[in-house]
């Protein structure tokens, strides 16, 4: 029998960038993002997001925001991480292409995806392809931090 491939929606792959869906959707309409629309609802291949990673205007706008998430978490203006004890840690993978640091990407989205707890937790990943580095930066709790670094 054969499987059919996992499609994803605009609403997917914000969560998974943590961009905005507007910003997915203004993607699409610049041709930086390709999918097709099923039913009137656009939809993605891993390919296509996999192309997304790639481009190098969707690379700078992740830096950019990578940057700024970690200065607002060191100036205390992320709201959205609330707790006693939170943590910010970046970690710099050595990967032979990009694709190996999609597939570490992916094992991070699984655990968060089977977080149990409420507590806010979220990720940031970019590629960064003159050092053949996948660059990590994780928000949340000790334990969350501990669950994804032991998966690395």
């Amino acid at each position: 029998m054969e499987e059919f491939e996992k499609l994803y929606t605009v609403e997917d792959i914000a969560r998974m960038t943590s961009f905005t869906s507007r910003t997915i959707r203004n993607y699409l309409k610049d041709g930086i993002l390709q999918g097709r629309k099923i039913g009137g609802q656009w939809r993605f291949t891993m390919e296509n997001i996999k192309q997304l990673f790639s481009n190098s205007i969707f690379l700078g706008d992740t830096s950019r925001q990578n940057r700024q998430r970690v200065l607002n978490f060191l100036s205390g203006s992320d709201t959205t991480l609330q707790g006693e004890i939170q943590v910010c840690t970046i970690i710099d993978c050595d990967c032979e292409s990009q694709e190996a640091g999609q597939e570490i990407y992916k094992k991070l989205v699984t655990v968060i995806n089977a977080k149990k707890d409420d507590a806010p937790a979220k990720f940031d990943y970019e590629f960064l392809p003159k050092l053949n580095k996948a660059r990590f930066t994780l928000f949340g709790n000790p334990d969350f931090i501990t669950k994804n670094l032991q998966l690395l």
